[in-house]
């Protein structure tokens, strides 16, 4: 088992080759596994960026597609 190779919550040593633990690879089992989930879940963890840039997926108005409704003011549809 190569030394190097741990679980990411508890620091166990892991063995890749073992079929039980590569089901919850990078972890060494189960309980590790869900921990690190609920502690993203729990926002423990975060991923930081600065403050001045925007996601890449961030929609802005001149996105919206034409002929695709819009919820903006004066474009109600009732009227």
């Amino acid at each position: 088992m190569p030394v190097d190779e741990r679980c990411r919550y508890c620091n166990r040593p892991v063995d890749r080759g073992d079929s039980v633990v590569r089901r919850f690879w990078p972890f060494c089992s189960e309980r590790c596994q869900l921990a690190e989930l609920g502690n993203w879940f729990g926002e423990r963890y975060v991923i930081s960026r600065e403050p001045d840039q925007v996601a890449d997926d961030a929609a802005t108005p001149s996105d919206t597609p034409s002929g695709a409704p819009d919820d903006g003011p004066g474009n109600d549809i009732n009227t």
